[in-house]
């Protein structure tokens, strides 16, 4: 059997026709769902893109790892950890991966025959993805091999081709917001984000059509993943394929304070797709219990038939899938430390966030959601319900402790050397201010709070850069 792991960054679970969502952006994710397994309610313990997929990778959460951070230069992670491409690699796969993360962090590249970085600067468009991956599929069709797709569509900046971008900005591309230059500039993040995103778009009417440049972002992505799975199923592989798909985080609109970014632990931001599927080894089911990205490696190993090792975080999700039993876990655990440092609890009711950090975004120390009342996290309610509160504190200090095992919390260590986005945007402010004192024109192209000027290749004829 071969395995497929597929990587749908910035990709909100609630876009999913499947899981609600109205617009139809997904009939091929969703046609896929329906020929698996659906996991409702999947949560990135660690965000953003780095540590996301660390956990993933290594069935560890960011505590455990010491990876909790994005672009956090000190970082490193130990060479004794497990890692998901490592373990088939030693297995006897052809492994590949078509990816741009071992260009930010070098521990991306382990395990890999052949890893291929797409041309240009960070972000490929998911046909280039494919275009890449394709010829390496057919190559080693007959092999039990392993193949990493890391898709950047929808991540910023929203440049979806036609004919997306006119489908889904029809109704908002010409409706004026008076207001809307002053209220883009008014965000703290604004010179960061004037570069990555804001002057990449055509327009700028209002906030609704920078959302539904996301959305239509979201269905061309859908439309080469379904590329994908018709190039498996010509190549008569694809029901003796696992594949993996999953969203490494979600992206805020306009719900909170990080406007089209991935800071704050709301469900916008950690809910994300997970889907499995293969005939042979996983039943067509939807599963509503919370589970986590954590989970991914230990399912992955049982289905391979291959050991289980221990000490994982994660934990397999073959009974709940099975129905061997109702719920996986009680409560899904939660951090962030780029933007902001802060960890959280959720359960299927509540949601518990304590930050240490608040970075360029002010707030509360602590705020706890009513979720059956409040899904879209909108009124803090950690006064009214004080006892709540203290319980999941309480859960959370205890889970941390054992996390941690008497080790110094890493997040602590990123905060004393500067949150790293916060670091990027003081760095952009400070080149703006050398800019009006002395006129000459300095290049920022490619100052991202998500991917550095070094995630680039030097291949710019469109054919990738591979390593061996």
């Amino acid at each position: 059997m071969k395995l497929v792991a597929v990587s749908l960054d910035t990709l909100r679970a609630d876009r999913l026709s499947c899981l609600g969502h109205p617009r139809g952006l997904t009939p091929n994710l969703d046609r896929f769902a329906a020929e698996g397994a659906l996991f409702s309610r999947a949560f990135a313990s660690d965000i953003p893109t780095q540590p996301s997929h660390t956990a993933l990778f290594t069935g560890r959460y960011g505590a455990s790892s010491e990876i909790v951070s994005h672009f956090h230069p000190p970082a490193q992670l130990d060479e004794s950890v497990a890692w998901m491409p490592s373990m088939l690699q030693a297995a006897g796969r052809p492994t590949a991966a078509v990816d741009h993360l071992f260009v930010m962090k070098d521990w991306f590249i382990r395990g890999y025959d052949d890893y291929i970085v797409p041309p240009g600067r960070s972000r490929s468009p998911a046909t280039m993805i494919n275009d890449l991956a394709f010829p390496w599929i057919e190559e080693h069709a007959a092999d039990d091999f392993f193949l990493f797709l890391h898709y950047w569509d929808p991540h910023i900046p929203y440049v979806p081709p036609a004919p997306y971008r006119e489908r889904y900005t029809s109704g908002s591309a010409w409706r004026k917001d008076p207001g809307i230059e002053q209220r883009i500039r008014a965000r703290p993040s604004y010179p960061l984000f004037k570069r990555n995103l804001y002057d990449h778009l055509d327009r700028l009417p209002n906030l609704d059509y920078v959302a539904d440049l996301y959305d239509a972002e979201v269905a061309y992505l859908d439309a080469e993943l379904g590329r994908l799975f018709d190039h498996l199923a010509q190549l008569g592989i694809l029901d003796d394929t696992l594949v993996v798909l999953f969203g490494d985080h979600g992206e805020v609109m306009t719900e909170h304070d990080a406007w089209f970014d991935h800071t704050g632990l709301y469900d916008s931001v950690v809910h994300v797709p997970l889907i499995l599927r293969c005939p042979s080894v996983v039943p067509v089911v939807r599963v509503d219990a919370l589970v986590e990205l954590v989970d991914v490696l230990p399912t992955v190993l049982e289905a391979l038939d291959l050991p289980v090792l221990d000490g994982l975080d994660g934990r397999s999700l073959y009974p709940v899938m099975a129905g061997e039993r109702d719920g996986h876990r009680d409560a899904v655990m939660l951090s962030e430390c780029t933007w902001q440092a802060a960890r959280g609890i959720r359960t299927a009711h509540w949601k518990y966030i304590r930050t240490l950090d608040h970075g360029i975004y002010p707030g509360p120390p602590t705020e706890l959601y009513d979720l059956d009342a409040d899904p879209a996290e909108q009124r803090n309610v950690v006064a009214e319900y004080p006892e709540v509160a203290a319980r999941l504190e309480h859960q959370l200090d205890d889970w941390l402790a054992e996390r941690l095992g008497g080790r110094p919390d890493p997040m602590l260590e990123v905060i004393a050397e500067g949150l790293p986005a916060v670091r990027r945007l003081e760095a952009v402010i400070e080149e703006d201010a050398k800019l009006d004192r002395s006129g000459d024109l300095i290049d920022l192209n490619g100052v991202d709070a998500d991917v550095p000027d070094e995630a680039s290749s030097d291949d710019e004829a469109g054919t990738g850069m591979r390593i061996a």
